[in-house]
């Protein structure tokens, strides 16, 4: 069974009761005005979903997730050295970007956490957030006045560290 995160199914099911055709009927101008529009595919080989959403104002967001999707990440974030990306979801919308890449690797658990900090911090957002408990560490922060976030999860799994990055840039 394909592993989905629950930010891909509840976007795709938010995007999907946007509807899909036209909006409206023929000649029903104020309908195709006022209403959204929305799409999504997921591809039968690889399961990469693609959305698209277009609201009322006419702001198009779009979504890809899958394994084989590739990661922008929003400056100055990058993938961990070395890290096996397993599975990437990224939504933008304008000049706002969202990622989410989730990750494993054989460094210890508390390397991935201060190489995420360093990153954090020099994007301007001071972590807020820092939880340890068993073998899970959480980290996140953000800065409102750069209209940036991030949420880092780490667990160290049968000597194996996997984890879960979340950016958020440009989004109000």
């Amino acid at each position: 069974m394909r592993h989905f995160p629950p930010l891909l199914l509840s976007s795709a099911l938010l995007l999907s009761a946007c509807g899909s055709g036209e909006g409206g009927t023929e000649g029903d101008a104020t309908a195709a005005e006022t209403e959204a529009l929305g799409s999504y595919t997921i591809d039968p080989e690889s399961g990469e979903v693609r959305a698209t959403h277009t609201d009322a104002a006419g702001v198009t967001t779009t979504m890809r997730a899958g394994e084989n999707v590739p990661v922008r990440w929003p400056d100055p974030f990058t993938a961990y050295p070395g890290a096996e990306i397993t599975n990437t979801t990224r939504v933008e919308q304008g000049e706002g970007a969202f990622v989410t890449v989730e990750f494993t690797t054989p460094d210890a658990r508390p390397d991935v956490v201060e190489f995420y900090r360093k990153q954090a911090v020099e994007a301007g957002i001071e972590p807020e957030i820092e939880v340890s408990g068993g073998e899970t560490t959480t980290l996140g922060g953000e800065n409102r006045d750069r209209k940036a976030s991030f949420a880092l999860q780490v667990t160290r799994v049968d000597g194996r560290t996997e984890g879960q990055i979340s950016v958020t840039r440009g989004f109000d």
